[in-house]
């Protein structure tokens, strides 16, 4: 059931079936309200004096969720706006979970049945610069993590390690926090591993794990899937490398 719809390809066919994704570029205010209109929604009120950065990112988040929406459901999946809760978790339809991302030039949604998972995360961020990863790294990953740049079937930068760590504990706070309502760090989620998959180290999948106490005070354990892009030739994509992570907690 997923769908490629904006999404690498090698995410997309990586990501189970049952998983719908989609993604929306961040384009020009008008291009992008126009495309919200088609799907039967617009900018909520309190957004209409917003900068113009926030609305075209909003907007793109929520076309990205409406066609992930319409892909699991059908043409009655989106019913008009995907609403906030008062944490600006998105409200989804009933018997749904998913979760919304916008950021490194595009909006990213993943969503599935909620029988099937407990939560959904997604994040999109532009690979940093090393000096930037040799800056901040000891915030976001140990040296466990580092290590797990190295595989069998290809390396990761520092900096695209850094990038794919900093992402996937990103979607797994969003996977994560709709359900447990549990403010995280980057310390109370750890990588296990990585396993490249056909692309070499550019994409495969992933095992964290969190310190997060669920029913039963058992922790829940997280599987992902990522994929590392380069940078096209168009205004959207603006050339630069990009880190796409989807995080689930199965059911």
């Amino acid at each position: 059931m997923s769908t490629a719809r904006g999404v690498p390809p090698s995410l997309a066919d990586s990501l189970p079936r049952d998983i719908s994704v989609a993604a929306h570029a961040i384009g020009p205010l008008d291009e992008l309200i126009e495309d919200a209109r088609e799907l039967g929604f617009g900018l909520p009120a309190g957004l209409e004096s917003a900068i113009d950065k926030r609305r075209r990112e909003y907007l793109a988040g929520r076309i990205s969720a409406g066609n992930a929406l319409r892909h699991l459901l059908g043409s009655a999946g989106l019913e008009g706006e995907i609403a906030g809760d008062d944490d600006d978790v998105p409200r989804w339809p009933e018997g749904v979970v998913g979760s919304i991302s916008h950021g490194a030039g595009f909006g990213f949604a993943a969503v599935a049945a909620a029988d099937r998972y407990r939560g959904l995360g997604v994040d999109v961020e532009r690979v940093v610069s090393a000096q930037q990863a040799g800056r901040l790294g000891a915030r976001v990953l140990n040296e466990r993590e580092m290590s797990l740049r190295h595989g069998g079937s290809g390396d990761l930068t520092e900096a695209e390690m850094f990038t794919l760590v900093f992402s996937a504990k990103e979607s797994a706070y969003k996977a994560l926090f709709p359900r447990y309502r549990q403010v995280l760090g980057f310390s109370d989620v750890e990588l296990e591993r990585r396993e490249a998959g056909d692309g070499g180290a550019r994409c495969g999948a992933l095992r964290l794990r969190t310190r997060v106490a669920s029913e039963g005070g058992a922790v829940p354990r997280l599987v992902g899937w990522y994929v590392l892009t380069d940078g096209q030739a168009d205004e959207a994509a603006g050339g630069t490398s990009r880190m796409w992570t989807v995080v689930a907690t199965p059911s």
